[in-house]
Parts: C-alpha cells; sequence; structure tokens
C-alpha cells in the first residue's frame, strides 16, 4: 500500500544549522573562497553574525 501523505519529521535547530554550514562550505569551494581549516572568527564578526541571525525558539 503506497503512503498518501508525506512523513512528519523533526528537525532540530542545531541540524539545521549544521546544513546551512555545510551547504554554504560547499557554495564557496565551488567559487573558489576555501576558508582555511582552524580559521576563528573575530569578535566583532561573531556579534555582528549572532546580531543578524533570527532567533529560533
Amino acid at each position: 500500500m503506497e503512503r498518501r501523505t508525506p512523513k512528519k519529521v523533526t528537525v532540530t535547530a542545531a541540524a539545521i544549522r549544521r546544513a546551512g554550514a555545510r551547504a554554504t562550505k560547499a557554495s564557496a569551494k565551488l567559487e573558489g573562497r576555501v576558508v582555511p581549516h582552524g580559521h576563528r572568527r573575530s569578535a566583532a564578526v561573531r556579534a555582528y553574525i549572532e546580531k543578524q541571525r533570527p532567533h529560533l525558539p
């Protein structure tokens, strides 16, 4: 018997962030913009990103 409704899956906020990071890394690699291993963002950049990021419940 074929399933007629899509299966519902709960996705955590952490999983969404990991998927976004993977997609961003892959996109940068395609454009030739690879971030060096071990690179750390500055405090100013982290603060800016946190300010821009919508807060998930």
